[in-house]
Parts: C-alpha cells; structure tokens; sequence
C-alpha cells in the first residue's frame, strides 16, 4: 500500500497518519493473522516475538511481505499498515531487520517509528540495538 510517506528513510512526528488507523492511538497494535486480529501494545509485540507465540501468527491467504514476497500478516499501528512474514515482524519489534528489509519498508510506506534513527542507521539501514541476531550481521549484544 503505497503513502504519501513512501521511500523516506528518515522518521518524523509530522510524518502523515492514515485516517483509517487513527482508532489505535500512538501506542496501539493490531497484527491481523488467518486465525483473527492480536491486539496489544509494543511491549505486548516484544513480549510475543521474545518467546514463541509468533510461530503461531499464521499468514494470510494471498498477502505478501513487502520485504520478501512470502506469505505475511499485517501489522498495523497508527502510522501504517505493513504486510511482514511472522519472522519478519519479529525483528522489526525485536530491531533487527536487515538493511534490504530496513530499506523495503521505507520504499513501501516510509520509515515508521519502528525504524527511527536511534534504531536503524537511515543512510546504511544497518540494525543499531538489534535485540536477536540480524540475519548476516554479527551477533546480537546481549546482557
């Protein structure tokens, strides 16, 4: 779903909202699986995508990643509406996609909050605080 705010690689609290999402408010998450809509929050999101209850967000018939192709879910916030496989969206909670990920993203509907400065290099699209390992990067920091 193209935006006004596709392909900007550099996130803004100006940046447009789409009408139809503002019902989530700032914090608000959706992640529309096969099985039905998962309601919660950012921390909810980590909460799922640190343990294993992602393995269980089955894509949806027909709708494909904006990174890969494969068969993805939703992920809605009040900013956009993004197609990730459940790997994918994942990292993105976790932040730890990779530069081609970082950059399919900001191609398809701009850098979202998820992908800020403080969380992704705009210029490289490389992981600054990745809480799992980026596929192909080093490994994560852990504490």
């Amino acid at each position: 779903m193209p935006t006004p705010f596709a392909g900007e690689l550099h996130w803004t609290n100006r940046r447009p909202k789409p009408e139809h999402l503002a019902y989530l408010g700032v914090i608000g998450i959706e992640v529309i699986t096969a099985d039905g809509v998962i309601k919660t929050d950012p921390n909810g999101l980590v909460i799922a995508s640190s343990q294993s209850a992602w393995k269980k967000w089955r894509p949806i018939n027909g709708c494909a990643s904006v990174c890969s192709g494969e068969p993805a879910v939703l992920y809605r916030t009040h900013e956009a509406e993004i197609a990730l496989t459940p790997d994918e969206l994942r990292r993105l909670s976790l932040r730890a996609l990779t530069p081609q990920e970082f950059g399919a993203i900001c191609d398809a509907v701009g850098a979202t909050w998820d992908l800020h400065d403080d969380f992704y290099d705009p210029d490289t699209g490389e992981a600054l605080q990745p809480g799992v390992d980026v596929p192909g990067g080093p490994p994560a920091l852990s504490f």
